[in-house]
């Protein structure tokens, strides 16, 4: 079992009442009595059996179900099941806020009505999400000292007398999201609580739904949270409580998102940030203003100047390269520890002095950042941490941010070794899971060891409702030029077949915006309106302008293969133009495939190809969402019909005619 260092709530003896999860899903069972038109899915109750029984035998499971089984309900009523008998939690974790909230607002309300014994839920955020008191009156009584301009005050106005009226006192409950400089000054974190020695305590945001965390049966998080978490358990420190059971759902993410959260980021914007919140020499503002200690105001400003230095030798390094790899220590002169150093040292001085706890604890919070921002400098100029890769990167135009990253090559023996081996019980579950008709892939990357496996096809008619479009006689992708003109040619085909309604997805941006820009005027000219993923519109909103405007063509990468749901006739056409291998440039990638053929396997078989048939999965999930729905998916790769790993990505695909044209 997972624990912490936090007390387990005491709660009320309640009856126990188990669940027969087959009679339950079955044709005559209480989820049959409470639908209307309830069909029997014979899917879903075989894998809330498999959940279920997972969790009595103490085993880890992997389980794909197709679209359309009804995942959610499968595992939340036998966990549900066992958190009130048990007494013990259970965690649901998602990637997308769409699957959470629809959870959290209508598949355990549903539940609710139908068990037959009552459940406490908590959905959890980040810490951060939570307003705290002790902060936003100390920061509003210096905000002349704190604040750049008239609208960050009014804007802490607003939280202020909004704090006399919240519930919850997170994010989500206000109106408008505030400015994040103004946010991050008022919100909660760990490192700058004073615990049960503040004055606020009774009133404290966080602290209430901490409460609710310890009374709930069932708590709903996402990846990030999760991982953040089990990042901070090196620290022994934890936002989440006790559990001994975890369902992670569309866990095909979880590789990325636990990359991301073992490792770090260094930028010369979060380092300019860190700066300004102390001091800003131009505005006379930030926490120094506040103390007026003119030593640390000058050091402060001298760290400045040798970011700049630093950062600036980073830029001359990259040379014309946006993203570079670092393959050895000390790639650029260190100019920046000893700033660092000097301007810990001056805090530790001043903390020695402090008027009060609260400029104490103020220090403290500074001193803690500071030595962060030092330990992953360190960690990233001497290269010290072996199986991870480390690289530069550069985004941006006018303003360019220059980060240092690195990510551990593999996650395998992390997970392991901080997760599965210390957990009851992990659900992992997706649509898209399996390669070959088999689990090793996804087992191999996680580091999951002995576990249960189910593998669940779709109960929708994929044969009559899906048909599979292959030009046969596509030039190779890597002919760009003569790829890209038959690209926009065929689009003009088969966009102009289904009048619009189509998603066309794309592996890079650059190949995305030559073919929009080629097509833009064809499909304005036919009363169909484009769109375009980083066109301007923010995701949601062009998702939302999509659903609306019948007929119309969304072009998209990344986030648009995967965790998008759009029923019904809005999207009627899917088109793949290019079989979704990822690029071997990028340090992660290459790193992993590096390690892969140091240890005598075969990066394109092991690695590259059951990666891109997943990928191809997700992408095909996003046409037929309900029984309703039909359409034509079209995969603009004539590689899937010539090349020998062709078949394997067909094979993957639910059964339904492939219609090879000219």
């Amino acid at each position: 079992m997972i624990l912490i260092n936090s007390p387990t709530a005491i709660r009320p003896e309640r009856p126990k009442t188990d669940i027969d999860v087959t009679e339950f899903f079955g044709r005559q069972g209480l989820l049959s009595g409470s639908f209307k038109d309830y069909e029997y899915r014979p899917q879903q109750a075989e894998m809330a059996q498999a959940v279920a029984g997972a969790i009595r035998n103490k085993a880890h499971l992997i389980v794909e179900a197709g679209t359309g089984v009804g995942k959610s309900f499968a595992y939340l009523v036998p966990a549900i099941d066992f958190a009130v008998n048990s007494g013990k939690k259970v965690i649901v974790s998602t990637n997308t806020i769409s699957l959470q909230e629809q959870l959290v607002r209508k598949d355990i309300p549903f539940l609710k009505g139908v068990l037959p014994f009552e459940f406490n839920v908590s959905l959890v955020k980040g810490r951060a999400n939570y307003l705290c008191l002790r902060r936003l009156n100390r920061v509003f009584s210096s905000r002349a000292d704190t604040f750049d301009s008239k609208e960050e005050v009014a804007e802490l106005q607003k939280i202020l007398s909004w704090s006399k009226v919240t519930l919850d006192g997170s994010l989500s409950d206000l109106d408008e999201q505030p400015n994040v400089k103004v946010w991050d000054k008022v919100c909660s974190e760990y490192d700058i609580c004073l615990g049960k020695k503040c004055h606020y305590r009774g009133g404290c945001f966080f602290q209430k739904a901490r409460q609710k965390m310890q009374e709930a049966d069932l708590l709903v998080v996402n990846h990030h949270l999760f991982f953040s978490d089990l990042a901070l358990r090196k620290s022994e420190y934890s936002l989440l409580p006790n559990y001994e059971c975890v369902v992670f759902d569309e866990a095909h993410t979880v590789e990325d998102v636990a990359t991301e959260h073992l490792g770090f980021e260094i930028s010369n914007f979060s380092v300019k940030y860190l700066l300004d919140s102390l001091y800003s020499p131009s505005k006379k503002k930030g926490f120094l203003a506040t103390i007026k200690d003119e030593k640390i105001e000058k050091s402060v400003l001298q760290l400045r100047k040798r970011s700049d230095i630093f950062f600036g030798s980073v830029l001359e390094w990259m040379g014309e390269e946006n993203t570079r790899r670092v393959r050895q220590p000390d790639i650029v002169e260190d100019t920046l520890s000893n700033p660092l150093k000097k301007l810990s040292t001056l805090l530790s001085e001043r903390l020695k002095q402090s008027a009060s706890k609260e400029e104490e604890i103020d220090i403290r919070y500074y001193m803690n950042r500071i030595a962060g921002l030092s330990a992953a400098l360190e960690a990233f100029l001497t290269q010290n941490m072996e199986d991870y890769v480390y690289w530069a990167e550069i985004t941006g135009k006018r303003s360019k941010k220059i980060s240092l990253l690195c990510a551990p090559i593999n996650i395998n023996t992390a997970l392991h070794e901080t997760l599965f081996s210390k957990l009851s019980t992990a659900i992992l579950t997706s649509a898209t899971l399996s390669t070959e008709g088999n689990f090793r892939y996804i087992r191999s990357r996680l580091g999951i060891g002995r576990c249960d496996e189910k593998l669940l096809g779709s109960p929708f008619d994929y044969k009559n409702k899906v048909k599979i479009h292959i030009p046969k006689r596509m030039p190779d992708p890597n002919d760009y030029e003569r790829y890209k003109e038959s690209v926009v040619e065929k689009l003009k085909d088969y966009i102009k077949r289904t009048e619009g309604k189509a998603f066309v997805l794309f592996t890079n941006y650059r190949f995305m915006d030559e073919v929009y820009n080629q097509m833009e005027g064809y499909l304005k000219d036919m009363g169909i309106i484009p769109l375009k993923q980083g066109g301007g519109l923010p995701r949601t909103k062009m998702l939302e302008a999509f659903k609306r405007d019948i007929g119309s063509v969304l072009f998209g990468v990344d986030s648009f293969w995967t965790g998008v749901d759009v029923p019904g006739e809005a999207l009627s056409n899917v088109i793949i133009t290019r079989l979704p291998f990822s690029v071997p440039d990028h340090p992660i990638i290459e790193a992993r495939m590096e390690k892969i053929r140091q240890s005598g396997g075969d990066p394109f078989h092991d690695y590259s190809l059951p990666q891109a048939i997943l990928r191809l999965k997700q992408g095909f999930g996003r046409l037929i969402r309900t029984k309703y729905d039909t359409g034509i998916v079209v995969i603009l790769d004539s590689r899937i019909l010539h090349k020998p790993y062709g078949r394997k990505f067909l094979s993957a695909l639910p059964d339904c005619e492939v219609i090879i044209e000219d």
